[in-house]
């Protein structure tokens, strides 16, 4: 499902959870390509967080295609950037992730407060599970540095699944699409959309830069790692 940026992708994630963006200048996705051809991994599975901080130039090239303001635009506010991962799907690291909903954020430090927790840390770095309003007011843009589709681990999302109740309630929504997409097209996501990512069946490299926006500063004194 292809949908321009604006009013009717705003309509389109508010239903469906996702919406396909049109693609990113060609010049701009080719200097990203430059930029993240070697990338020194910092998980197993082929990825690294925090990326615009390793990466020269990488925080001036995402804010060149657009993609803070396309997060304004469906957010209907200025946008947060609150977290970057760069996946890096390879014939080396191919990896699955199984059918989930991203009900974590990342926090400056932990404060203890109604409604936050289960709390952990991960490579360093404090991670809760807020209330559910929280996630509702955020949503996620990934940026196809590479072509992705069936064949080589594209997310598989389940239409709908983001309306949720609570962040325990399971999904009465099967059905399932690829979000395949070509490089330089960018994956609006509501982050409590379930969805899943196969191992490629035929591995090729397929990079994803990944960058969750909120809409507003968390409850005082949380802050946004």
């Amino acid at each position: 499902m292809k949908t321009p940026d604006g009013m009717i992708a705003r309509e389109a994630l508010s239903a469906r959870g996702f919406v396909m963006l049109a693609p990113i200048d060609s010049r701009t996705l080719e200097a990203i390509r430059d930029c993240t051809h070697e990338i020194h991994s910092d998980d197993r599975r082929g990825g690294l967080r925090d990326p615009q901080l390793h990466i020269d130039g990488l925080a001036q090239l995402v804010d060149q295609a657009g993609m803070h303001r396309f997060a304004s635009e469906l957010l209907g506010t200025e946008a947060l950037a609150v977290r970057w991962i760069l996946f890096d799907k390879t014939p080396e690291a191919n990896w699955l992730v199984p059918w989930h909903r991203d009900t974590t954020i990342c926090v400056r430090e932990r404060v203890d407060l109604n409604g936050y927790g289960p709390w952990s840390v991960k490579d360093g770095r404090v991670h809760v599970q807020p209330p559910l309003e929280v996630l509702q007011a955020m949503v996620t843009l990934r940026l196809h540095i590479d072509d992705a589709d069936r064949c080589n681990g594209a997310l598989r999302v389940r239409p709908g699944s983001h309306h949720c109740r609570t962040l325990d309630e399971e999904s009465e929504h099967t059905d399932e699409e690829f979000a395949e997409a070509r490089a330089g097209e960018i994956l609006a996501m509501n982050p409590l959309l379930v969805h899943a990512s196969s191992k490629a069946s035929s591995p090729s490299r397929r990079r994803v830069l990944h960058i969750e926006y909120a809409a507003s500063p968390l409850q005082e004194p949380l802050a946004w790692a």
